[in-house]
Protein backbone atom coordinates (compact mmCIF):
# COMPACT_ATOMS: atom_id res chain seq x y z
CA UNK A 1 0.00 0.00 0.00
CA UNK A 2 1.19 3.51 -0.73
CA UNK A 3 0.63 6.44 1.62
CA UNK A 4 -2.48 7.60 -0.24
CA UNK A 5 -4.14 4.21 0.22
CA UNK A 6 -3.17 4.12 3.89
CA UNK A 7 -4.71 7.55 4.41
CA UNK A 8 -7.92 6.45 2.68
CA UNK A 9 -8.13 3.30 4.77
CA UNK A 10 -7.32 4.65 8.22
CA UNK A 11 -8.83 8.14 8.26
CA UNK A 12 -11.82 8.15 10.59
CA UNK A 13 -11.09 4.64 11.90
CA UNK A 14 -11.36 3.50 15.51
CA UNK A 15 -8.64 1.00 16.50
CA UNK A 16 -8.04 -0.59 19.92
CA UNK A 17 -4.97 -2.36 21.28
CA UNK A 18 -5.79 -4.57 24.24
CA UNK A 19 -4.58 -7.54 26.24
CA UNK A 20 -3.45 -8.69 29.68
CA UNK A 21 -1.30 -6.54 31.95
CA UNK A 22 2.29 -6.70 30.75
CA UNK A 23 1.41 -7.47 27.12
CA UNK A 24 2.94 -4.22 25.83
CA UNK A 25 -0.25 -2.63 24.52
CA UNK A 26 0.61 0.90 25.71
CA UNK A 27 4.01 0.74 24.01
CA UNK A 28 2.58 -0.64 20.79
CA UNK A 29 -0.29 1.83 20.75
CA UNK A 30 2.29 4.65 20.79
CA UNK A 31 4.33 2.96 18.04
CA UNK A 32 1.24 2.46 15.88
CA UNK A 33 0.25 6.11 16.32
CA UNK A 34 3.76 7.16 15.31
CA UNK A 35 3.66 4.90 12.22
CA UNK A 36 0.25 6.15 11.12
CA UNK A 37 1.36 9.76 11.48
CA UNK A 38 4.42 9.01 9.38
CA UNK A 39 2.07 7.75 6.65
CA UNK A 40 0.21 11.06 6.73
CA UNK A 41 -2.80 9.82 8.70
CA UNK A 42 -4.19 12.33 11.19
CA UNK A 43 -4.07 10.17 14.32
CA UNK A 44 -4.75 10.66 18.01
CA UNK A 45 -4.41 8.25 20.92
CA UNK A 46 -6.28 7.86 24.21
CA UNK A 47 -6.21 5.50 27.17
CA UNK A 48 -9.24 3.85 28.75
CA UNK A 49 -9.96 4.69 31.49
CA UNK A 50 -8.61 8.22 31.48
CA UNK A 51 -7.78 11.20 29.26
CA UNK A 52 -10.67 13.27 30.59
CA UNK A 53 -10.79 15.04 33.95
CA UNK A 54 -13.58 12.75 35.12
CA UNK A 55 -11.96 9.63 33.61
CA UNK A 56 -8.62 10.27 35.31
CA UNK A 57 -10.30 10.57 38.71
CA UNK A 58 -12.17 7.32 38.10
CA UNK A 59 -8.89 5.70 37.02
CA UNK A 60 -7.24 6.71 40.30
CA UNK A 61 -10.08 5.13 42.26
CA UNK A 62 -10.00 1.93 40.21
CA UNK A 63 -6.26 1.35 40.34
CA UNK A 64 -5.42 2.48 43.87
CA UNK A 65 -4.41 -0.48 46.10
CA UNK A 66 -6.23 1.32 48.91
CA UNK A 67 -9.52 0.20 47.37
CA UNK A 68 -8.96 -3.55 47.59
CA UNK A 69 -12.51 -4.07 48.90
CA UNK A 70 -14.00 -2.97 45.57
CA UNK A 71 -16.60 -5.37 44.15
CA UNK A 72 -16.47 -6.60 40.55
CA UNK A 73 -19.76 -4.86 39.74
CA UNK A 74 -18.40 -1.59 41.07
CA UNK A 75 -15.32 -2.00 38.88
CA UNK A 76 -17.46 -2.69 35.85
CA UNK A 77 -19.69 0.35 36.31
CA UNK A 78 -16.78 2.68 37.01
CA UNK A 79 -14.94 1.51 33.90
CA UNK A 80 -18.11 1.98 31.86
CA UNK A 81 -18.66 5.47 33.25
CA UNK A 82 -15.12 6.57 32.37
CA UNK A 83 -15.55 5.03 28.92
CA UNK A 84 -18.81 6.87 28.25
CA UNK A 85 -17.18 10.17 29.22
CA UNK A 86 -14.14 9.49 27.03
CA UNK A 87 -16.39 8.76 24.07
CA UNK A 88 -18.49 11.90 24.49
CA UNK A 89 -15.65 14.26 25.27
CA UNK A 90 -12.78 13.01 23.10
CA UNK A 91 -13.41 10.05 20.78
CA UNK A 92 -16.64 11.12 19.07
CA UNK A 93 -15.34 14.63 18.19
CA UNK A 94 -12.09 13.15 16.85
CA UNK A 95 -13.96 10.67 14.63
CA UNK A 96 -16.21 13.46 13.38
CA UNK A 97 -13.03 15.30 12.40
CA UNK A 98 -12.02 12.19 10.40
CA UNK A 99 -9.07 11.41 12.66
CA UNK A 100 -7.86 7.88 13.25
CA UNK A 101 -8.25 6.86 16.89
CA UNK A 102 -5.80 4.43 18.51
CA UNK A 103 -7.03 3.46 21.96
CA UNK A 104 -5.20 1.73 24.81
CA UNK A 105 -7.97 -0.63 26.09
CA UNK A 106 -11.72 -0.52 25.53
CA UNK A 107 -14.74 -2.74 26.20
CA UNK A 108 -12.69 -5.86 25.45
CA UNK A 109 -10.83 -5.27 28.73
CA UNK A 110 -14.00 -5.18 30.79
CA UNK A 111 -15.17 -8.38 29.10
CA UNK A 112 -11.90 -10.14 29.97
CA UNK A 113 -11.34 -8.73 33.46
CA UNK A 114 -14.75 -8.24 35.05
CA UNK A 115 -16.72 -10.46 32.67
CA UNK A 116 -14.47 -13.54 32.57
CA UNK A 117 -11.96 -13.32 35.43
CA UNK A 118 -14.39 -11.52 37.74
CA UNK A 119 -17.19 -13.96 36.98
CA UNK A 120 -19.79 -11.36 35.99
CA UNK A 121 -20.19 -12.83 32.50
CA UNK A 122 -19.04 -11.38 29.19
CA UNK A 123 -22.54 -11.39 27.68
CA UNK A 124 -23.82 -9.34 30.59
CA UNK A 125 -20.93 -6.88 30.20
CA UNK A 126 -21.73 -6.44 26.52
CA UNK A 127 -25.43 -5.89 27.31
CA UNK A 128 -24.57 -3.12 29.79
CA UNK A 129 -22.20 -1.58 27.26
CA UNK A 130 -24.90 -1.66 24.59
CA UNK A 131 -27.18 0.30 26.91
CA UNK A 132 -24.48 2.77 28.00
CA UNK A 133 -22.23 3.43 25.01
CA UNK A 134 -23.00 5.11 21.73
CA UNK A 135 -20.65 2.65 20.06
CA UNK A 136 -19.73 -0.71 21.56
CA UNK A 137 -17.04 -2.11 19.24
CA UNK A 138 -14.26 -0.37 17.29
CA UNK A 139 -13.42 -0.98 13.63
CA UNK A 140 -10.53 -3.18 14.71
CA UNK A 141 -9.31 -4.67 17.99
CA UNK A 142 -5.78 -6.05 18.24
CA UNK A 143 -5.27 -8.42 21.17
CA UNK A 144 -1.65 -8.78 22.28
CA UNK A 145 -1.40 -12.30 23.65
CA UNK A 146 1.31 -13.05 26.19
CA UNK A 147 1.87 -15.76 28.83
CA UNK A 148 1.83 -14.95 32.54
CA UNK A 149 5.55 -15.47 33.10
CA UNK A 150 6.55 -13.05 30.34
CA UNK A 151 3.93 -10.53 31.47
CA UNK A 152 5.06 -10.60 35.11
CA UNK A 153 8.70 -10.07 34.09
CA UNK A 154 7.70 -6.91 32.24
CA UNK A 155 5.83 -5.44 35.21
CA UNK A 156 9.01 -4.39 37.00
CA UNK A 157 7.38 -1.62 39.03
CA UNK A 158 4.89 -1.21 41.87
CA UNK A 159 1.71 -2.98 40.84
CA UNK A 160 -1.67 -1.26 40.81
CA UNK A 161 -4.82 -2.78 42.36
CA UNK A 162 -5.84 -4.69 39.23
CA UNK A 163 -2.33 -6.00 38.61
CA UNK A 164 -2.16 -7.32 42.20
CA UNK A 165 -5.07 -9.75 41.74
CA UNK A 166 -2.85 -12.83 41.36
CA UNK A 167 -1.90 -15.43 38.76
CA UNK A 168 -5.20 -17.33 38.79
CA UNK A 169 -7.15 -14.16 38.07
CA UNK A 170 -4.79 -13.03 35.32
CA UNK A 171 -4.81 -16.44 33.66
CA UNK A 172 -8.59 -16.10 33.40
CA UNK A 173 -8.10 -12.61 31.98
CA UNK A 174 -5.90 -14.02 29.23
CA UNK A 175 -8.42 -16.77 28.50
CA UNK A 176 -11.16 -14.15 28.36
CA UNK A 177 -9.34 -12.11 25.74
CA UNK A 178 -8.71 -15.19 23.58
CA UNK A 179 -12.32 -16.34 23.93
CA UNK A 180 -13.62 -12.89 23.00
CA UNK A 181 -11.36 -12.75 19.94
CA UNK A 182 -12.95 -15.97 18.67
CA UNK A 183 -16.50 -14.75 19.26
CA UNK A 184 -16.42 -11.15 18.04
CA UNK A 185 -15.87 -9.74 14.58
CA UNK A 186 -12.91 -7.57 13.62
CA UNK A 187 -10.45 -8.97 16.15
CA UNK A 188 -6.80 -9.87 15.52
CA UNK A 189 -4.61 -11.77 17.96
CA UNK A 190 -0.87 -11.09 17.91
CA UNK A 191 1.80 -13.13 19.71
CA UNK A 192 3.34 -10.45 21.93
CA UNK A 193 6.04 -12.53 23.59
CA UNK A 194 8.86 -11.26 21.37
CA UNK A 195 10.86 -8.06 21.56
CA UNK A 196 9.24 -4.70 20.82
CA UNK A 197 10.47 -4.41 17.24
CA UNK A 198 9.34 -7.93 16.33
CA UNK A 199 5.85 -7.44 17.75
CA UNK A 200 5.51 -4.00 16.17
CA UNK A 201 6.40 -5.44 12.77
CA UNK A 202 3.83 -8.22 13.23
CA UNK A 203 1.14 -5.63 13.91
CA UNK A 204 2.12 -3.56 10.87
CA UNK A 205 2.21 -6.64 8.67
CA UNK A 206 -1.29 -7.65 9.68
CA UNK A 207 -2.95 -4.26 9.38
CA UNK A 208 -1.10 -3.39 6.18
CA UNK A 209 -2.46 -6.34 4.18
CA UNK A 210 -4.80 -4.93 1.58
CA UNK A 211 -6.79 -8.17 1.53
CA UNK A 212 -7.56 -7.65 5.21
CA UNK A 213 -8.33 -3.92 5.39
CA UNK A 214 -10.91 -2.68 2.87
CA UNK A 215 -11.22 0.84 1.61
CA UNK A 216 -13.08 3.31 3.76
CA UNK A 217 -16.83 2.91 3.61
CA UNK A 218 -16.94 -0.84 4.10
CA UNK A 219 -16.62 -2.77 7.34
CA UNK A 220 -13.59 -4.67 8.50
CA UNK A 221 -14.17 -8.37 7.79
CA UNK A 222 -14.20 -11.02 10.46
CA UNK A 223 -10.69 -12.23 11.29
CA UNK A 224 -10.15 -15.48 13.16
Amino acid sequence: MNNKNIQDIFSGRFIVLDGPDGCGKSTHAKLLIQWLKEQGVSTIGFRDPGDTEIGEKIRQILLSPEHDAMDTRTELLLYMAARAQLWAEKIAPALEANQCIVLDRWLSSTCAYQGCAGGFGMDKVIKIATDCLERVWPDLTIILNVDLQTASQRLNRQLDRMEQKGDSYHQKVREGFLQLAKQQENFLTVDAKGDIETVHNKILQLISEASFIPLKGSKFPRVK
